[in-house]
């Protein structure tokens, strides 16, 4: 590692440390984001904490910098919300919040509105928005009603991916007590375990099960593992893919030869958008591995090479008596 390399890593603890100063001592209370996550994690992060590698800390600085350009537009446009507003509960004061964007808004009618605007730095804008982050907004809009009664409380999330400079609004969330009910409970589930070290947290598997520093030994990956509605929902999608993959695969077949029973083996012709060509690409040669491994082992020896692997993903339909022929597998 150069000296370069060195420093920025070393600076970049440092950053992330004063970029989070706001959120002040995460061991002392339970936000939200730890409510919309995995209450195995939440409380392993407070009583085994780990250092965090290069990757994560550039994801850290790259979500604090969609924040602070989105902060700009705002301006640029008018708009002054309040940034990281920090809310406590008023009955459990463990339980705490930090709203991105907090917007203050007077109707004509004099009635206040209030709208959370929660921010996502992502790579790629998914087509719906992440279960863990509704959740975290619904426990920042049910924090934004209990400390402002009578206004009318909208939230979004903004997901913004600064690689491909795109961005996406998901809107039309509004306060649900029952929902909220079911997160502040968890919230005080995770503390108790933190109060409690025979208590044990309940585990919740989703996409960030790949980033948690605690996924070795978790007792949701042991032995067969139930697959988490967002990524079964996932793998519908893909499955519907592949299916389109596969019949645009045959239709390209026959085009293909439909073409060629015009052009024939030799043919050149354009038009002002399309050109077409049809040749013949000569024979080639290639080394047969296996039998020059069974009679030139030596010699296979010498000039073998290291082929990386790759991770294979099958997913295929469960056959069943109603849908005998609904197997699909992609690889």
């Amino acid at each position: 590692m150069s000296k370069l390399q060195s420093f920025l890593e070393s600076a970049l603890q440092e950053k992330n440390r004063k970029d989070s100063a706001h959120l002040g001592n995460r061991s002392l209370y339970i936000g939200a984001s730890d409510i919309a996550g995995c209450p195995r994690k939440a409380v392993l992060a407070r009583t085994q904490p780990v250092r965090f590698d290069t990757r994560t800390l550039l994801k850290f600085a790259r979500g604090h910098a969609a924040e602070d350009l989105v902060a700009q537009i705002f301006q640029a446009g008018g708009l002054t919300p309040q940034r990281e507003m920090e809310l406590i509960h008023p009955d459990y004061p463990f339980l705490e919040c930090h709203v991105d964007f907090h917007f203050r808004f007077r109707r004509e009618d004099g009635r206040g509105r209030i709208h959370v605007l929660e921010l996502k730095s992502t790579d790629g804008i998914p087509g719906e928005p992440y279960g863990s982050w509704i959740n975290q907004l619904h426990v920042q809009m049910g924090f934004v009603r209990l400390h402002n009664p009578g206004w009318e409380i909208t939230g979004s999330i903004l997901a913004i991916d600064l690689n491909s400079g795109a961005w996406q609004e998901f809107n039309g969330y509004a306060p649900q007590e029952l929902v909220f009910e079911v997160l502040l409970n968890k919230g005080i589930q995770i503390w108790e375990c933190l109060q409690d070290e025979t208590l044990i947290p309940s585990v919740e598997t989703g996409l960030l099960c790949d980033y948690c520093p605690y996924r070795m030994g978790c007792p949701a990956f042991a032995g067969e593992v139930a697959i988490h509605q967002e990524i079964l929902s996932l793998a519908e999608s893909y499955l519907r893919l592949y299916a389109r993959k596969a019949q645009a695969d045959r239709d390209l077949k026959k085009l293909k030869e439909d073409i060629l029973s015009f052009t024939g083996s030799a043919f050149r012709g354009a038009t002002e958008d399309v050109l077409l060509a049809a040749y013949e690409v000569a024979p080639g040669e290639m080394i047969d591995a296996g039998l020059l491994k069974e009679r030139y082992p030596e010699i296979y020896e010498e000039v073998k090479k290291e082929k990386a692997g790759f991770t294979r993903l099958d997913i295929k339909r469960v056959k069943t008596q109603a849908q005998p022929n609904a197997a699909r597998q992609a690889a």
